[in-house]
């Protein structure tokens, strides 16, 4: 075989190869067999204008059929398209040249896909003539952000992470800490395609780490700071084209030091069962715990730090059920040498205990003892119960004897230690029938 034929016959080979390999591959909704197959076909050539799509690339070529619409590809290109804080807007036509070639400011701009775009908005769908190339570019909207700044706080040490290039040339992860000041942002978040965000205690996406949120202010229409009562934030409904960062703004007061913060019941509840773990606990407001069940009291040491700031926590009940001999209880158990509680009233409260056939025990309201070092400052129990209903005749308390002329009711409200912190007035004993009303005298 002559050396020509033989290289036709290899070529013919290879062209057959290569059709064989696309066929099953699609460019828009064809595959390249049907494409090849129909010599009338049509193209856009999509520019990312400052995104990329999903395979990073900054141009995109979707082929067609002639005369075919191009809504479905359209979607799917709308949902590829992505730009790093700008939300996409929509697609214009490119400025072109007199050779019909797309227009580029800069050599930069063709690099990154960035065209000259002109006026006029596409319509869709399309349906192109056979041979036609259009060339359209995005155009984008600034993402809306919700923005965290710091406000009336001391200076804040937040986490962040970045990333850097590695010595092989690798992106690796770091943290490093930055401090932020009064009035700087702390974080932000995008609104994407979402009309609102939410906002809570638990979620500002930033790590603090010398300090706790107390509270969130927003601004009023007075431009006054009050406190942010909602659960989420909305992103306002009319948008400023000419705004380069538009932004919605909440305030965040920090405290120093690392507290678990006391809002609500579900709160006061955590607290109860934790007393003894070492934590700090901040009150923010006045708690009513009628709502909570029962907890139980304690039988052993309280070891915990609690700033009332000045609030009530009411309405709580309590109960010891059929303890066992030599078992002490009391509301908040023995108090340790590092436990401190300040600035608190406790009011309403409601202790019912019951004990066990034979049972020899101590049973207190308040506490039954503290020891020195133990610090309660301006802490008020008030119009609080401790009830003792259906004592068996064969059980004892060991703090509130029985004789013959009934119970002895002067050890029942707390026990050994210095509570001179304490004031409390209109505290009540009821045991089998008997009551005790205790008030601190002046």
């Amino acid at each position: 075989m002559k050396l020509k034929t033989k290289v036709s016959v290899i070529l013919i080979f290879l062209v057959i190869a290569v059709c064989s390999l696309f066929a099953a591959c699609k460019i828009g909704g064809k595959t390249w067999q049907e494409i090849l197959g129909d010599a009338q076909y049509q193209y856009i050539t999509y520019y990312a204008a400052g995104g990329t799509f999903n395979n990073n690339k900054v141009v995109k070529d979707i082929y067609y059929s002639a005369d075919t619409p191009t809504v479905d590809d359209f979607d799917a290109i709308n949902q590829s398209v992505t730009r790093t804080d700008w939300l996409f807007k929509s697609w214009y036509y490119v400025e072109l040249d007199e050779d019909g070639n797309p227009v580029f400011e800069t050599e930069e701009d063709r690099a990154n896909g960035n065209p000259v775009l002109t006026d006029r908005e596409v319509q869709f769908p399309l349906i192109l003539e056979k041979g036609e190339h259009l060339y359209l570019g995005a155009t984008w909207a600034h993402d809306y952000k919700l923005k965290y700044f710091l406000y009336d706080s001391d200076d804040i040490t937040i986490e962040v992470e970045e990333d850097e290039e590695g010595e092989n040339g690798e992106t690796i992860e770091v943290k490093r800490k930055v401090t932020v000041k009064e009035g700087e942002v702390i974080t932000e978040r995008n609104f994407g395609t979402v009309s609102s965000l939410s906002v809570s205690y638990s979620n500002l996406p930033a790590t603090v780490t010398d300090a706790t949120l107390l509270e969130y202010y927003v601004l009023n229409e007075d431009n006054e700071y009050v406190p942010f009562t909602g659960t989420s934030v909305r992103k306002p409904d009319v948008y400023d084209e000419n705004d380069p960062d538009p932004y919605v703004a909440v305030y965040c007061k920090f405290i120093s030091g690392i507290w678990d913060m006391v809002r609500t019941a579900s709160d006061v509840r955590t607290m109860y069962q934790q007393l003894a773990t070492g934590n700090h606990y901040y009150i923010t407001q006045d708690i009513d715990c009628s709502t909570n069940t029962a907890l139980t009291m304690k039988a052993g040491n309280i070891n915990c730090i609690i700033e009332g700031n000045g609030h009530t926590i009411s309405n709580q009940k309590f109960q010891a059920n059929n303890i066992q001999n030599g078992t002490t209880y009391s509301v908040f158990g023995n108090i340790t040498k590092d436990t401190q509680i300040k600035d608190i009233t406790f009011e309403n409260f409601e202790a019912t205990v019951s004990l066990r056939s034979g049972a020899r025990v101590d049973v207190y309201l308040f506490s039954h003892g503290m020891e020195e070092g133990a610090v309660l400052q301006n802490v008020t129990f008030n119009n609080s119960s401790l009830i003792i209903s259906a004592l068996p005749s064969t059980a004892s308390i060991n703090n509130i004897p029985k004789t013959d002329g009934g119970y002895q009711t002067d050890g029942w409200l707390f026990g050994e230690g210095n509570y001179d912190g304490l004031d409390y007035k209109n505290l009540t004993l009821s045991i089998d029938g008997q009551t005790d009303i205790k008030n601190k005298e002046n």
